[in-house]
């Protein structure tokens, strides 16, 4: 390709781009990967019904998303967790996108589904991601994310919802350890002490934004058509993209930890009760089950269980491995 497109070479060009993303998206939507991309991710819950019962439903996705961003390398820079469905501005260091989503929604359903006693799917179909021109648009879909809780109608001010990033962007609360600030707070060009009032002041300013309908390219791209001309060398044939998860994958997704291995005979009563909090959050067992484990009665491991609530019910904490 010429290093300078004359004008009627660029038109044909875009023009023939558009028609074969077209033509890939009217099938089945693409899965752009490459180090350092950016994406507006969301997954739905089945035929829209929940994902999240309770706080501590809430508590262990946010763990499990906390797991994955460590384990893949990867970061969030904006999240929005409601009752039936989830958004994530993602970060990728790697090209890794479809192994961490893999992760995030294979791990959080099975212990979902084994604290219930469930089976079978909790998403609908495939996640949805979009790629973000970053330069352009990343304040913007921070801001839709945050905004998600105000136009469903769950509350009237985007700071009344606990579930969010907005309280960690606009300095309202302490930002959990996997939530990065500092690309927003760059955009704006200002310090962080002054970039969270000023970001706070510009999600105020958004609620009647348009983001999607003004911006969004075949289904895939949040960007100009420059940005979808960079986007070319990351296109299949470029660059293959991942397997897509095989139905072997889907039904065999990772074990839980035996509830046996919580148990640390000999701890003290601080360290048992850690344990006992992490078989319930990480391993998805029964309060019943943890207290036949542990050798305690099951209002025991309830009080246990409520007095960490209580602790973190601020914001979700950090994945923490112990041995």
């Amino acid at each position: 390709m010429p290093g300078d497109l004359t004008p009627a070479y660029a038109i044909w060009h875009m023009v023939n781009l558009d028609l074969i993303i077209y033509s890939i998206c009217m099938v089945r939507p693409l899965r752009i990967e490459y180090e350092g991309a950016t994406y507006h991710v969301t997954s739905r819950g089945d035929r829209q019904e929940p994902i999240v019962l309770d706080n501590a439903d809430r508590l262990m996705f946010m763990r499990v998303v906390a797991e994955a961003l460590d384990r893949f390398d990867a970061q969030v820079w904006a999240y929005c967790l409601m009752n039936n469905h989830y958004h994530l501005v993602l970060h990728t260091n790697h090209a890794n996108l479809s192994r961490i989503m893999r992760h995030v929604n294979g791990v959080y359903t099975q212990k979902y589904n084994f604290r219930y006693g469930l089976a079978g799917h909790l998403f609908q179909g495939r996640f949805k991601a979009i790629l973000v021109d970053t330069d352009r648009y990343l304040l913007e879909v921070c801001r839709y994310v945050d905004l998600n809780p105000v136009r469903a109608g769950l509350v009237s001010e985007p700071h009344q919802y606990e579930w969010s990033s907005y309280l960690a962007h606009a300095g309202l609360v302490e930002s959990p350890c996997w939530l990065n600030s500092n690309p927003l707070y760059e955009q704006l060009n200002l310090p962080s002490e002054v970039a969270t009032k000023k970001y706070a002041e510009f999600v105020a300013q958004g609620a009647g934004a348009d983001l999607w309908g003004k911006y969004l390219r075949q289904q895939i791209f949040l960007g100009d058509d420059a940005f979808i001309l960079r986007m070319q060398e990351f296109m299949p044939g470029k660059i293959k993209p991942l397997a897509q998860v095989s139905k072997l994958q889907q039904h065999n997704p990772v074990k839980i930890k035996p509830l046996a291995r919580y148990v640390l005979p000999g701890a003290n009563m601080t360290k048992r009760n850690s344990r006992i909090v992490r078989a319930f959050n990480e391993g998805g067992y029964t309060q019943t089950q943890i207290a036949e484990a542990f050798g305690v009665s099951s209002s025991t491991v309830s009080r246990v269980i409520k007095a960490s609530h209580k602790l973190g019910s601020g914001l979700p904490f950090c994945a923490k491995r112990e041995t």
